[in-house]
C-alpha cells in the first residue's frame, strides 16, 4: 500500500484529481447491466463531443486492423463491442486529467501515447474471443503508466527529480520506483482507479499486478497484463528477448500462444520496433 512521506506526495496529488465526466459515471452504471445495448452505449458516450471523437478516431486507427471507415458513435461501438469500447472511453477520459511531463523518465509524451495505443491493440487483438475479460483489461492497457505521470510531478514537488533521473534506466524502471517511492506505478494507478470510484477488480487487479501470489480470481486478467508489459514497455517494443519472455509466460500462464503470435505478426511486432526511435512506423498494421 501507499504509505510513508514520498507516498504521501502520491496520495494527495491523486486525491487532489478532480472527478471524471458525468459520462464516465453514467458509462458505467449502463454497461453494470446485464442487458445492455450497443445502441444505449453510444447514447451515453455521445453526451460528450470529447470522447465521442476520440473513440471514433480510435476505430479508425490502423492499430486495430479494420478496414471500413468508421462515421458515427454507434458505428465506433458496434464494431469494437459494448466491454472495449466502455474501456476506450474510460482511458480517454483519465488521460485527459493530466498534462504529461516525464522528463523524470526521460521519455518523450509521443512515446507514451504511442506505447498505450499499441499495447491496447495488441490485446484487443490477441484476446479478441475473450470479449468479457475486455471491460476490465482495456482501461488498464491505456492506462497502465499514467502511474508515471503522477510519479513525476510528485518527483518535482519533493525535488527528487534529479536523483531519479541519475538511477532510471530502460530495464528496472519499476525497481527504481520501489526504491525511491517504497511502491511502484502500478500501485499507484491502482490508488487512482481507487479515487475515482471505478470498480474494485480493476483496483485490485492494479495493486496485485506484481504480487508473486495474486488472488485466484483476478489471473484472468493479471496474467494477459503480466505478458503484455513483459512484450511492450515505454521503453522498448518487441524486442527478440522480450518475445521470447513473453511467449514463455503466455505457456506457463496456459493462455493463447497461437493468437499471441498471430498477432505479432499481424501488427509487425516481431521485428524488433522500438519506440526511442523516431523512424518507427507505429501505425503498421496487417498487409
Amino acid at each position: 500500500m501507499l504509505e510513508n512521506t514520498m507516498q504521501d506526495f502520491l496520495i494527495g496529488e491523486i486525491d487532489a484529481l478532480p472527478p471524471l465526466p458525468q459520462t464516465i459515471v453514467e458509462l458505467q452504471r449502463v454497461c453494470s447491466y446485464e442487458n445492455s445495448s450497443i445502441k444505449q452505449v453510444a447514447n451515453v458516450i455521445e453526451q460528450d463531443p470529447f470522447l465521442t471523437m476520440d473513440l471514433i478516431k480510435s476505430a479508425n486507427s490502423p492499430l486495430y486492423g479494420y478496414h471500413r471507415e468508421i462515421n458515427s458513435i454507434l458505428q465506433a461501438v458496434s464494431m469494437f463491442g459494448i466491454s472495449t469500447a466502455k474501456g476506450l472511453a474510460i482511458a480517454s477520459a483519465i488521460k485527459a486529467k493530466f498534462v504529461i511531463d516525464l522528463t523524470p523518465y526521460k521519455l518523450e509524451v509521443s512515446q507514451f501515447v504511442d506505447v498505450s495505443n499499441i499495447k491496447n491493440a495488441f490485446l484487443c487483438r490477441w484476446l479478441q474471443k475473450d470479449i468479457q475479460l475486455l471491460g476490465i483489461l482495456v482501461p488498464c492497457a491505456l492506462t497502465m503508466h499514467i502511474g508515471m505521470v503522477i510519479i513525476s510531478n510528485c518527483l518535482k514537488l519533493a525535488h527528487k527529480q534529479e536523483e531519479f533521473m541519475s538511477k532510471i534506466n530502460a530495464s528496472q524502471f519499476l525497481e527504481i520506483e520501489q526504491e525511491i517511492l517504497g511502491c511502484d506505478q502500478f500501485e499507484v494507478l491502482g490508488h487512482l482507479f481507487e479515487h475515482w470510484g471505478f470498480e474494485q477488480t480493476m483496483v485490485q487487479v492494479m495493486r496485485h499486478l506484481n504480487d508473486p501470489n495474486p488472488p485466484q480470481d483476478l489471473l484472468c486478467f493479471i496474467y494477459p497484463l503480466r505478458v503484455l508489459n513483459t512484450l511492450i514497455t515505454p521503453y522498448e517494443i518487441a524486442k527478440q528477448a522480450q518475445i521470447v519472455e513473453a511467449r514463455n509466460l503466455v505457456e506457463q500462464y496456459h493462455l493463447d500462444l497461437q493468437g499471441f503470435d498471430t498477432t505479432l505478426e499481424n501488427m509487425h511486432l516481431n521485428l524488433e520496433s522500438k519506440p526511442n526511435e523516431t523512424n518507427t512506423d507505429y501505425s503498421l498494421i496487417d498487409e
